[in-house]
């Protein structure tokens, strides 16, 4: 599997590693995000106004967490394809090694993007190991979730909006700390100072954790 690929399935979602109970009645009515706001469906449009608050749909709200919580790596449009993806994958039921085998093309990111990873080497591997070791559980859970949502004849916009709530769901600060933590463990000390301070510091917000 190119490590490229591993790495944008990873970053994007290996964290997800939610508890399915938390987040299950989320799809018979929007959720609400931690910062406030609702959930609306995949077609709703983000920043409708309605009185103080903003509406943003749940795939935004998990760019954002994305963006503030675990990595800055990826640039928005990026994330958002990736997010559609995993969401077309889980719905097609996919098994896990078929959808990160081909989430992204290297021919996806940026050039700066791919010297990045081409220098990260051993350590960014044992990385991803960590990553998506942790994130098998939690896309089979999703993949469960969505099969009873078809079998309930919900939308196809219903599961990808399920999809994106439940990724939103876990990304918080103290559900990444203990990955970021356990990646930190896997490496020698030759290897951790390589990718925290000299390759991977644009990888991961090491230093969100006192990492």
């Amino acid at each position: 599997m190119p490590r490229t690929s591993l790495l944008a399935a990873a970053l994007t979602v290996s964290v997800c590693l939610a508890n399915t109970s938390a987040v299950s009645a989320a799809s018979s009515s929007p959720a609400q995000t931690s910062m406030g706001a609702t959930h609306a469906s995949t077609s709703a449009k983000p920043g409708l106004l309605q009185g103080p608050q903003t509406f943003i749909t749940s795939k935004q709200t998990a760019i954002n967490k994305i963006k503030t919580l675990l990595t800055t790596f990826f640039t928005e449009q990026q994330l958002s394809k990736i997010l559609d993806a995993t969401a077309e994958d889980i719905y097609a039921n996919k098994s896990f090694k078929e959808s990160f085998g081909t989430l992204i093309k290297p021919n996806d990111l940026t050039l700066s993007q791919m010297a990045i990873v081409s220098k990260s080497g051993a350590p960014l591997t044992k990385a991803l190991a960590v990553l998506l070791r942790r994130f098998e559980p939690y896309y089979n859970n999703m993949s469960k979730k969505i099969l009873a949502m078809k079998s309930s004849r919900k939308t196809k916009a219903d599961c990808f909006n399920q999809v994106h709530v439940m990724m939103a769901e876990y990304l918080t600060k103290a559900n990444i700390t203990p990955i970021l933590t356990e990646i930190k463990s896997s490496l020698t000390s030759k290897e951790w100072q390589s990718l925290r301070t000299t390759h991977g510091a644009a990888l991961f917000l090491w230093s969100k954790y006192g990492l």
